[in-house]
């Protein structure tokens, strides 16, 4: 009998716990144990399977030379020096990683990429919703891996975010756009499992898709591990 899949779940010292109670509650489904990684945590242990890099404050521009933005609220540097040193020694280690709205953004990043700042700043030609609820449509890019563990060419998926990806990083290519072609899924196209996730499946545990991604995560931590 194989041993139990340890993820690392990262968020912010004050207002990440109810990513972090819904991602737990996806992750442990799927016979995976979480343990949540904070600024304030008192010991950072980088013994674990996979790296889940939960939403949240914005990302701040000092962490990647941008510039600042009126609509950039609160941020939290001490997490994002955290949460890209687990990502390095992820992403050194050949460990699955997923990254779920900042998450995302912050994967882009570290691979080189950039971000739109605030997405309203465009002309959109619908509606861009704020939403926990399924109520946007992405179109998911048929030769990509997320179409190969969704089988879906779209979905519908709740909308919590104004930044967006702008220019994917080295390795990545997108996976899924919304009507405004702004970008709903990244994904490392040579690395086993490196997936970024604008939307947050986290918080819509009851959907087939959210649980299947959340499968499709631990599958590839078990078989890394092996």
């Amino acid at each position: 009998m194989g041993r139990n899949i340890r993820i690392a779940v990262t968020g912010g010292t004050r207002g990440s716990r109810m990513a972090w109670y819904f991602s737990r509650f996806l992750l442990g489904s799927h016979g995976a144990n979480a343990t949540f990684y904070h600024p304030a945590s008192e010991r950072v242990d980088t013994v674990y399977d996979g790296l889940l890099i939960t939403g949240g404050s914005d990302i701040d521009p000092g962490t990647y030379g941008g510039d600042g933005h009126p609509s950039i609220g609160k941020t939290d540097p001490a997490r994002d020096a955290m949460e890209l040193a687990l990502l390095e020694h992820a992403h050194a280690q050949g460990l699955p990683i997923m990254g779920i709205c900042r998450g995302m953004q912050l994967i882009n990043l570290y691979f080189g990429g950039t971000l739109h700042p605030h997405i309203h700043d465009f002309e959109l030609e619908t509606a861009h919703p704020h939403t926990p609820l399924p109520l946007k449509e992405v179109t998911i890019d048929g030769e990509s891996r997320l179409h190969d563990i969704l089988g879906q060419p779209s979905l519908r998926v709740n909308a919590l975010h104004h930044q967006a990806v702008d220019q994917p990083g080295k390795g990545l290519r997108i996976a899924a756009h919304d009507a405004n072609k702004i970008v709903q899924a990244i994904e490392h196209a040579e690395l086993p499992f490196v997936f970024g996730l604008q939307w947050h499946p986290e918080f819509m545990p009851y959907t087939w898709h959210s649980r299947r991604l959340f499968g499709a995560f631990i599958h590839a931590a078990k078989e890394n591990a092996t």
